[in-house]
Order: C-alpha cells, then structure tokens, then sequence
C-alpha cells in the first residue's frame, strides 16, 4: 500500500511541475546583450515582418527568420538611443495589439503611425527587406546567381 502511495505522489508532484513550468512567461528564442525581449515581443516582430513580406510560392519572412535578423542587427549596430527608441515603438505596437488585428486593421494602423512606433516599424521595414533581398533563394531564383563565390582572378588573359 505505501508502494503505491509514493508512485502516486511522485506522478502528482511532476505533473504539477510540468503544470507551474508551463504557465511561466516563455523567454525569448534570441538572446541579445542590449535589449530586453519577451516572446511575446518576438511574436510580434515576426507577425511584422510576416506582414510586410508574406509567404506566398516563394518563402515568406518568416521562413527566412527575418526577425532573428532584425534582432540581431538593432541589439548590435544601434547606438543606445536608437535601441530605447527601437525597444519604445516595438512596446507601442505590442500594446495596440498588433498581433490580434485583421489584415485591413493592421493595413488601417501602419498607414497611421507616427513618433517611435513609426521609427520602429521603419527600421523593422528595412532590415525586413534587406533580409529578404540577400536571402539564398531570392538569389537563386530571382538574380539567378548559382554560386556567391567569384571566379578566380586571371591578371593577364589576351583579349
């Protein structure tokens, strides 16, 4: 009988660590130095950059991790004011509920950004389409370059 009891309470015991530890706010997938990020922030930058580029016969932004790139390159090449300012309109459209919207209510919102928001969905806009324009597949099937490394140099070839 007391066999019985212990393999009970274990199995309670883990199940309600398996039930605490799912209720806990989940971490963000990227780790930057210099600024804090929820997932609920990187939800929304995905959501974002999905909106800007989606995915149609060709990869979307998603498939490409534009946010990841995005991420990368606001937490290492920005200065710390344009960081705060970054953080401040990520936090601005994440209060909107950006994520919830309908495609026209999302339409309807960019077109009336203004101050950090606006910085932030700029700079989002940018990296968005940097990412896209020197992604592997909108190089391959697009520029039609079948190989990124260059021919080797010949100085002295007759013409």
């Amino acid at each position: 009988m007391k066999r019985r009891e212990a393999i009970r309470n274990v199995i309670l015991v883990s199940a309600g660590a398996a039930f605490l530890y799912s209720c806990k706010e989940k971490a963000a997938t990227v780790t930057l130095k210099h600024i804090p990020l929820t997932r609920a922030e990187e939800d929304l930058l995905i959501e974002l950059t999905e909106t800007i580029i989606p995915k149609t016969d060709f990869p979307g932004a998603k498939d490409l991790q534009t946010a990841d790139f995005i991420f990368t390159m606001a937490d290492d090449c920005m200065n710390p004011e344009t960081q705060q300012k970054f953080s401040n309109g990520m936090k601005a459209f994440d209060k909107a509920g950006f994520i919830s919207m309908s495609a026209d209510r999302k339409k309807e919102f960019l077109n009336k950004l203004e101050g950090d928001a606006k910085f932030f969905f700029e700079m989002v806009k940018q990296g968005t389409i940097e990412n896209f324009v020197t992604s592997e597949e909108y190089l391959k099937q697009v520029k039609n370059i079948t190989t990124l490394i260059p021919p080797k140099f010949r100085p002295c070839v007759p013409v």
